[in-house]
């Protein structure tokens, strides 16, 4: 997927600034997209001269300047298209974390211990704002109007995604433990 179609479907909901689009993917899109300021600017840029999006400057006296994006007909089209017809991929899991597991041979099992305690607590605190943050915005007791479903669609998929880390380090910590008893037990072939 690219970025351009993160954009796109944020506008779609409503205008926004570069940097209202940012806090978007922080607070809406952060369990399936990471982006950076620039990367957003520069994808902005490409799409205005394409006609896909518009712009606005916005003039203030207590502030700078700002610059508000709209979404216009093409790039609605665009964004409808892709959404019809481009085909998924496959999920890819790109996870730092794990790339360190892949190196747990090399460390200490107490230091590997150590770590996964470390990212399950991390995983605790994000899902505690995960369902914080769902709370705020949804009622457990009602579905979604259509203008929402996207956000509480994901926000679902989120906690899910969050509690199944939490559930894979607690498996993980029992194998840990699991190896340490096992060295620990005396030789049952003496």
């Amino acid at each position: 997927m690219s970025l351009r179609y993160a954009l796109l479907g944020l506008l779609a909901k409503r205008a926004s600034t570069g940097y209202e689009l940012h806090q978007q993917f922080k607070e809406k899109l952060v369990y399936f997209w990471n982006v950076h300021h620039s990367q957003i600017y520069r994808d902005l840029g490409k799409m205005e001269s394409e006609q896909l999006v518009s712009s606005e400057v916005v003039h203030q006296t207590a502030h700078p300047d700002k610059k508000i994006y709209t979404l216009t007909s093409k790039g609605t089209v665009e964004l409808i298209g892709w959404v019809l017809r481009q085909p998924s991929s496959s999920a890819i899991i790109k996870d730092e974390f794990l790339v360190r597991v892949n190196a747990f041979p090399i460390i200490a099992e107490d230091e590997a211990i150590r770590l996964l305690s470390e990212m399950k607590q991390r995983e605790q605190r994000v899902l505690e704002k995960e369902l914080q943050w769902r709370n705020e915005h949804f009622r457990t007791d009602e579905l979604p109007d259509m203008s929402r479903i996207s956000e509480y669609l994901t926000s679902e998929f989120g906690v899910i995604y969050t509690r199944g880390y939490i559930q894979w380090c607690e498996w993980a910590l029992s194998v840990f433990h699991a190896i340490k008893r096992q060295k620990a037990a005396p030789d049952s072939h003496e």
